[in-house]
């Protein structure tokens, strides 16, 4: 395989791999705006991921995709209610969310098996834009990327509208910026970390049915693999900005077709090494950003101090 041959299909394999990060990752960024912080998006990903196949199965593709979305709202419901009206802490929800996600999503597994064997749904419809094919290295993987990759594109840039030149995105970033000024120009700021700690929830369904539905059709216990974790630090990196997240789940996922590729590729190194490279590489990226943000934060210090 030539090398341009080579790069082609590691750009096309990022495209198809970027979207499950890319859903769960804009759903932190509303939560974060918000004042907020879901370290529970791991298990949330995993019962959308469970509820997608159930969802498939029962109705088709675009019914799995709803059931992985309801089942993500469900969660994010609880860790709404539970920091707003109930005033827990957000992490220990998170936390036990996770772990809630982790455990519930192997039962409803095992009640679709109960019979024995594996079961395979319908998977995301095949959508080809051939018109992009001719596009230089990422003609390819822009022309079959799947019907996921363009609703995270189309959500991204929805999003992206919404934060910056709707009346709820201004009041919601109003919230978690200054939520006391908020609240004493009369916004309910629990009213709309509730309805943040939704939007992280479904979205985080949806990234779980994006892994279980965009091509294998079945479901695993821990199949999402640490993307909640990575979306989490992707979200944190691109500074809760939805492009900078693209970028980002883009820069990860094509460390993440490079391992897939070792597979089947002599690239000099064992192939653990390969799939071990995008955690170190997220790993890498986000101990640089918080050294710079750290430095920053210390020179801006320096001059109160001096007054």
């Amino acid at each position: 395989m030539g090398s341009v041959e080579f790069w082609t299909a590691v750009i096309a394999g990022a495209f198809a791999l970027c979207a499950p990060v890319i859903f769960a990752g804009l759903g932190e960024i509303f939560l974060e705006r918000a004042g907020g912080f879901n370290v529970g998006i791991e298990g949330m990903m995993l019962v959308g991921a469970v509820c997608g196949v159930a969802g498939s199965l029962a109705g088709g593709f675009w019914i799995g995709v709803l059931a992985g979305i309801g089942a993500g709202l469900l969660l994010g419901l609880i860790l709404g209610l539970a920091t707003t009206a109930g005033r827990a802490d957000i992490i220990i929800v998170g936390i036990a969310l996770g772990l809630l996600g982790a455990g519930l999503s192997t039962a409803i597994y095992q009640v679709l098996v109960v019979g024995g064997g594996n079961v395979t749904a319908p998977t995301q419809p095949v959508w080809s834009a051939q018109f992009l094919s001719g596009i230089p290295l990422l003609g390819r993987g822009l022309a079959g990327a799947g019907t996921l990759f363009y609703l995270a594109l189309f959500l991204v840039i929805l999003s992206s509208l919404v934060l910056r030149y709707t009346r709820f995105g201004l009041r919601l970033r109003a919230v978690g910026d200054s939520p006391q000024i908020a609240a004493d120009r009369g916004l309910s700021v629990s009213g709309y970390r509730l309805v943040a700690a939704l939007i992280a929830g479904a979205l985080a369904g949806l990234g779980g049915a994006a892994v279980s539905l965009s091509g294998i059709g079945t479901f695993t216990p821990g199949m999402t693999g640490g993307a909640g974790f990575i979306a989490l630090a992707v979200v944190i990196i691109a500074r809760r900005t939805p492009w900078g997240l693209l970028g980002g789940a883009l820069l990860f996922a094509l460390f993440n077709s490079l391992a897939l590729l070792a597979q089947t590729q002599d690239l000099g190194l064992p192939i653990e090494a390969y799939q071990a490279l995008p955690y170190l590489v997220t790993l890498l990226i986000l101990a640089f950003a918080s050294r710079r943000h750290w430095r920053r934060t210390r020179l801006l210090a320096v001059p109160a101090a001096a007054h």
